[in-house]
């Protein structure tokens, strides 16, 4: 792809959406054009459902019946089987369902109230009554069971813990109160067995020392060792020496033993010294606290047991306490059983609750569905009357722009005077300026092809869009007078950008200079036969510059007498031209000098070749006589003529009875066309 032979400034992934922007999809019937497709459009047959597809794309109404397909299948698909009405009912019977177990729950809640009520009342009454029975030493009459019971195990553990404390003093008791003597006897217990400890060890060590003496003194143990015997008799001796003094007793050694005790006897006394030192004294004092204290609890529960009053005082206290609890017990069961039942109905409405909320929101749900039909309706019924009220609107513009737009292009002018178009089916009526119906059959094969394309430029000019316009032979069945409208009327306003793909037979030099200022690029399709390729060749200059002529010798030369015989008279409008005779066409070069004295094109004085006009006839009226009205043919001279060729002009431009016209002083500057000859006159 390449814009003016350079790739556009759009990334290649972007083209597609590059091209939508540049011919929005659905208008390429307004954009690309060729002769099968003009033939389609004019065809009695075609032309309604051509057009009423075409207008539909335009104004996007293909998309109105695209969103109210969709509308219609979304309210067939929801609008089946509507439940708001069923779903109305449900909540109502769900309603009352739990409106009728809000009322067994009230009226349960009134009989707990009541129950509470006789509870509350009970409690106080039995209360007052256990206040009386402690006001009345009750409290330790209803405790003399159990104090008595308590004091025959508080007697019984006194006598447990008085054998205990009896055990102890005939054991190791008695030697925990002289404890100084205990620890006497054990510290001698240690010493002497540390002391016979000694004395083993000394004896067996002195039997040792005679073996030890007799091995120094073999011959054996010094072997090898190079050692004289004077010093193995030294060493020995001193060795021995060494070895007795070891073994030698103390002085404190030598003690005498009182308790003669073997190592197990010596363990278990010592065993019984710690006993009588701690743990005897300690197991005395606890027990010994023990005892105190039982004896304290027995004193207070004898001096309980002498208040407690009789039972003939505390009976009638003690059959009402016993009748409230009762009662009371009673109470509290029918509570429980109300509880449970009221827990049972509240279960019971909550699941009601949620089977209603569900419900609630079903209908909600199907509400909603329904206003969305509703709404998927109404909105069907605005996007028809907004269909037909935008076809309606521009319709009438379309039939406006269409008689403008045809009446422009078409040599007859004014052929159409109305264009009426039904909006229900596209077909449309055409009435001329004298009042009398057309149908397209009536039309020629150019008219019809004038036509299509006035109805193309009515629809864009309806669009309010810039589209490019590409057409395809569009001249082949145009004669000189149509073609000449269509390249200066036609392809100037119709778009800003115009591709006309035409032959050399229809797109000749001089249909070439014509659109000589509204063209800004030619391209050629030349074929190899060799290389069996086409070739694309750009034309910069694609025509000589210049003015094409029209000329028709039947009836043209009545305005000889105007200008005189010295030259020849040409238009540049072909509808200006005679039909009688023969239509000559030719070029008038840019290198032509021309005294443009009316602009062909505006039709308006040129006041500049006017002034020279002035200055070439020395006649200084002549812009004032045209400014009062005066038409320049009416004052024009031959002698004027003269002196114009004379000056240097080849041509002048001018403006008749008929309208424009170019009277060429030098025909001989003159290039044919498409077989036009000129007369060559000096």
């Amino acid at each position: 792809m390449s814009c003016n032979g350079k790739p556009p400034d759009v990334e290649p992934t972007e083209y597609q959406a590059w091209l939508n922007d540049l011919v929005p999809p659905g208008l390429a019937p307004l954009c690309f054009l060729d002769a099968e497709h003009l033939d389609a459009l004019t065809s009695p047959e075609q032309h309604d459902g051509m057009l009423g597809e075409t207008v539909r794309r335009l104004l996007g109404l293909d998309l109105v019946e695209r969103l109210e397909a969709d509308l219609e299948y979304y309210i067939l698909r929801q609008g089946g089987g509507r439940k708001v009405e069923r779903l109305r009912k449900e909540v109502l019977r769900r309603q009352a369902a739990v409106d009728a177990l809000d009322a067994q729950l009230a009226q349960l809640r009134t009989e707990a109230e009541a129950l509470s009520d006789r509870r509350a009342e009970l409690e106080a009454t039995l209360a007052r009554q256990e206040r009386r029975l402690i006001a009345e030493g009750g409290n330790y009459a209803a405790r003399r069971p159990f104090l008595q019971e308590r004091l025959t195990a508080i007697q019984a553990e006194i006598e447990d813990v008085a054998r205990q404390l009896r055990e102890l003093s005939a054991g190791l008791l008695p030697f925990a109160l002289a404890p100084e003597l205990c620890q006497a006897l054990g510290q001698r217990l240690t010493q002497e067995a540390e002391l016979q400890r000694r004395r083993i060890t000394s004896e067996f060590l002195q039997g040792r020392v005679n073996d030890i003496e007799r091995a120094l003194q073999s011959d054996e143990l010094w072997q090898e060792l190079g050692i004289p015997a004077h010093v193995r008799q030294i060493v020995t001796q001193r060795l021995i020496r060494v070895l007795q003094k070891a073994t030698a007793s103390a002085p404190e050694d030598e003690q005498p033993l009182i308790h003669h005790l073997a190592d197990p006897e010596r363990e278990r006394l010592q065993n019984w010294i710690v006993q009588a030192l701690h743990t005897v004294p300690q197991h005395a004092q606890a027990l010994g606290k023990r005892l105190r204290a039982l004896r304290d609890e027995r004193q207070r529960i004898e001096a309980e047991l002498r208040r407690a009053p009789d039972d003939e005082v505390l009976a009638p206290i003690h059959a009402e306490i016993a009748r409230l609890e009762v009662a009371l017990a009673e109470v509290r069961q029918q509570q429980s059983a109300l509880d449970k039942q009221i827990g049972a109905l509240q279960f019971q409405r909550d699941e009601r609750v949620r089977q209603l909320q569900r419900t609630v929101d079903q209908l909600k749900a199907a509400q909603d569905r329904e206003r969305r039909l509703e709404l998927a309706e109404r909105s069907k019924l605005v996007l028809r009357a907004y269909r037909d009220a935008l076809i309606r609107q521009r319709l009438a513009a379309l039939e406006e722009s269409l008689v403008t737009a045809f009446n422009a292009i078409c040599r007859k002018e004014y052929l159409l005077k109305t264009v009426r178009i039904n909006p229900d089916d596209f077909s449309i009526q055409l009435q001329n300026t004298d009042g009398h119906t057309l149908t397209l059959a009536d039309f020629s094969a150019g008219e019809r092809q004038l036509y299509a394309l006035a109805l193309l430029w009515a629809l864009r000019q309806v669009s309010g869009r810039q589209l490019p316009l590409a057409i395809d032979t569009p001249l082949a069945r145009l004669d000189e007078i149509h073609r000449w409208r269509l390249m200066h009327i036609y392809v100037p306003a119709v778009s800003n950008q115009v591709l006309l793909f035409a032959t050399e037979t229809e797109l000749d030099a001089g249909l070439l200079a014509q659109a000589r200022p509204y063209l800004a690029r030619v391209y050629r399709l030349e074929y190899d036969p060799r290389g069996e390729e086409t070739f694309v060749v750009c034309d910069d200059q694609p025509m000589s510059e210049g003015v094409v002529l029209y000329r028709n010798e039947a009836l043209d030369t009545a305005s000889a007498h105007i200008y005189g015989d010295h030259g020849q008279i040409w238009t540049t409008n072909p509808e200006h031209v005679s039909t009688n005779g023969e239509l000559k066409r030719a070029l008038l070069p840019a290198t032509a000098k021309r005294l443009v004295l009316v602009d062909p094109i505006t039709n308006e004085y040129n006041w500049t070749y006017i002034a020279a006009l002035e200055q070439i006839t020395n006649d200084r009226l002549i812009a004032n006589q045209l400014r009062n009205g005066t038409r320049l043919y009416e004052i024009w001279c031959e002698e004027w003529t003269r002196r114009v060729r004379k000056a240097g002009y080849d041509s002048i431009a001018t403006v008749g009875v008929k309208g424009p016209e170019e009277y060429v002083l030098n025909p001989s500057k003159l290039i044919p066309l498409n077989g036009a000859s000129s007369d060559r006159k000096g």
